[in-house]
């Protein structure tokens, strides 16, 4: 199906589910910035749905992810909440272990994500009903075989994945049509951007999610998603 034919359903698609799945609950949908992201951002402000739509700044984001989160707020003419880890967890974590540990334990960054992303988020989805997510099945193996709409029992709600069958190609191609900023940063050869500390550039040929935590061997997730 062409991007654009797929484009245009967006917002129905994204409604059906919240108004089958929310009842008199809001949805919340989480945005990275990512291009996915940003594509879904587009298609709730243009379908007026009544979805939260939230940011984790985990204090250590690039200086372009900060920058296009305001752009995006001036463009669309909507406030983007950001949602902050616990200020005595960072400290805690910087006492005890240091951002430097991230590369020598995997514990230590695991420890690192949970802080500055899963807490915040399980405390802002306290009381939803759907979560609404950028995921797409080609974005790695681990996520090849999620539904659309899937159980999420460890966050109490049901997560929604619209994009989940769009292909690279679709993602690329949609961006234009709805004339929307992206991250600078995928023009330097980060496809996949996160925490400064925790991405580089890809090499080409390299997985595009081989950049996020590219020291270990893992399934390339922070724990808000399964792998």
């Amino acid at each position: 199906m062409p991007a654009f034919s797929k484009l245009s359903k967006l917002g129905g698609l994204i409604e059906e589910f919240v108004r089958r799945e929310t009842g008199a609950e809001k949805a919340i949908f989480t945005t990275s910035l990512s291009q996915e992201d940003q594509i879904l951002t587009w298609a709730i402000v243009q379908a007026k749905l009544p979805v939260d739509i939230v940011t984790l700044d985990t204090g250590k984001l690039f200086p372009e992810t900060l920058a296009l989160h305001a752009l995006t707020e001036k463009i669309l003419g909507i406030k983007i909440e950001k949602v902050d880890p616990e200020q005595s967890d960072v400290v805690a974590f910087d006492s005890e272990c240091g951002m430097d540990s991230i590369y020598l334990d995997v514990q230590a960054r695991k420890r690192c994500c949970t802080i500055r992303k899963v807490l915040p988020l399980q405390k802002i989805c306290a009381g939803r009903s759907l979560w609404i997510t950028g995921l797409r099945s080609g974005q790695s193996e681990n996520r090849s075989g999620l539904q659309m709409l899937e159980s999420a029992p460890d966050w109490g709600l049901k997560k929604l994945h619209p994009l989940l069958d769009w292909t690279d190609e679709e993602v690329l191609a949609a961006l234009p049509l709805i004339d929307i900023p992206v991250n600078p940063l995928h023009a330097k050869g980060y496809p996949s951007v996160g925490c400064a500390p925790c991405t580089r550039p890809v090499q080409e040929g390299e997985h595009p999610r081989s950049g996020r935590w590219w020291w270990e061997q893992s399934s390339k997730e922070c724990g808000l998603h399964k792998g």
